[in-house]
């Protein structure tokens, strides 16, 4: 920056300058008005940053920075950097944060700072780059070659029932395989360095699966891994309020009525909706800036015409080149199918790992602090199975290491079976339950189990 003088002001005297500034206070509304590319805020443990000058030049890409403006960013800034560039922030201090937005935890604990710093010697000892596994680039060509490829046979052989419903699944799980790799990877910028690599890897989801990335990245990225099992701030769990009650109940402080006791039958039968529920979602979740709790910055133009023309052409490939070769109700029928497959698998692998009575369900006080640091939190409210299976590691995208993923979810899923060791091994050093059972069947079980425990008035009584 120039000098009255006309010299160059140096990242010191900027810091310097700031500090003289610091009187001024920021309330959390106040703080989410600033999230414009040319007026970007950041709070961070309490203090806020002006990182507007920042923004081009941050490694990460401008829509990285650009999804934390206006906004706390502490626990996506200490999970995806190293603990030494937090002294990048500080030439950028503008302020204090007066109130907060969402819940707030404590600082880092011994835990966090010691498997942080474990897992960053593992992959420099071993001189691997945690975002970066070429052998991931064959999994995600073979899981859209698989996809590609059943909805090609599937127009070919449609006249034949058994090889059309044959099809209609593969077709559905392999889209399934390819939200959880490309997508998921991507929404987390862990796929490689690059930010170009990433958006082209993450637009599979708008083109393909016809599911807006730009949502997801704010449902997943901004609400559910910070505020895991939450309450009113983590939106993969948000229920209806009391006057019109939820379709399921999860949690113990919603209203039980009676149609619930057969809950943990009716209930995974409806999870074949999940892609269809989520596809609409979109639109209103654009229109509001907002999904439960978690508020969405205005999209720019060019993501808005990502999701429009992603919406478009996912609505070319499932119908209207399809209608072409088969007839509506055929077409209607295996989409149908092919539907139910996809969301059944994303459905349960997504609930296993959270929604189950084996973990915490935090409450923050009434000052909405929580009562365990953030990586702590991730621990108590995560349920981990089978993570010695190759099979269920490549075909979950590594969500059945869901705890080293909430972790560290900048690192791309390919390495988590390798960090899973030390997460046990640290947890237990320090007393923390790891939540772990052998096999894919009992996480189910546990899923099961807990919606048809919720469901029973007297017990969730009894409970209480």
């Amino acid at each position: 920056a120039k000098m009255p003088g006309g010299g160059e002001e140096t990242d010191t005297t900027l810091l310097e300058r700031n500090k003289e500034n610091s009187m001024r206070t920021f309330t959390w509304r106040e703080l989410s008005r600033l999230n414009s590319r040319h007026n970007a805020h950041v709070a961070y443990r309490g203090k806020v940053y002006d990182v507007s000058g920042f923004v081009a030049r941050h490694p990460g890409g401008v829509d990285q920075i650009m999804l934390g403006a206006g906004r706390d960013i502490t626990q996506l800034f200490e999970s995806y950097h190293k603990k030494e560039i937090v002294n990048v922030l500080e030439k950028f201090y503008v302020g204090e944060l007066v109130d907060n937005e969402m819940p707030v935890f404590p600082k880092t604990s011994e835990f966090y700072s010691t498997l942080k710093k474990r897992v960053e010697n593992y992959f420099k000892s071993n001189n691997i780059d945690p975002k970066v596994d070429y052998w991931m680039f064959v999994r995600y060509a073979a899981f859209l070659t698989l996809t590609f490829t059943s909805w090609y046979c599937l127009i070919l052989f449609h006249s034949s029932w058994v090889l059309g419903l044959f099809f209609s699944v593969m077709w559905g799980f392999s889209s399934a395989l390819v939200a959880m790799t490309c997508m998921h990877d991507s929404s987390h910028f862990a796929v490689t360095h690059k930010p170009w690599v990433w958006k082209l890897v993450g637009s599979v989801h708008d083109f393909y699966n016809g599911a807006s990335i730009h949502v997801w990245r704010y449902q997943h990225v901004l609400g559910h891994h910070p505020f895991t099992n939450i309450d009113g701030a983590d939106p993969d769990i948000v229920t209806a309020a009391a006057e019109a009650p939820d379709i399921r109940r999860i949690k113990l402080n919603q209203h039980w009525l009676p149609r619930y006791f057969y809950q943990h039958i009716y209930i995974p039968i409806l999870y074949c909706f999940l892609g269809i529920k989520t596809r609409l979602q979109d639109f209103h979740i654009l229109f509001t800036l907002r999904n439960s709790n978690i508020r969405l910055n205005p999209p720019t133009t060019t993501q808005w015409l990502v999701i429009l023309c992603g919406k478009m052409t996912h609505l070319t490939i499932r119908f209207i080149i399809p209608y072409q070769f088969m007839p509506l109700t055929s077409l209607l029928l295996y989409n149908g199918i092919a539907e139910m497959a996809v969301s059944y698998w994303l459905a349960l692998i997504f609930q296993i790992s959270h929604v189950v009575s084996e973990v915490e369900w935090p409450k923050p006080d009434k000052d909405n602090v929580v009562d365990m640091d953030w990586a702590e939190l991730q621990v108590a409210t995560t349920h981990d199975y089978a993570t010695d299976s190759w099979f269920w590691t490549v075909f979950t995208g590594a969500l059945n290491h869901q705890t080293a993923h909430h972790l560290f979810p900048g690192v791309i899923q390919s390495h988590y079976r390798k960090i899973t060791p030390i997460v046990k091994q640290t947890c237990e050093e320090f007393g923390l339950k790891y939540h772990y059972v052998d096999t894919t069947r009992e996480a189910l079980g546990c899923h099961i189990e807990h919606l048809r425990k919720l469901g029973q008035d007297d017990i969730t009584k009894k409970d209480n």
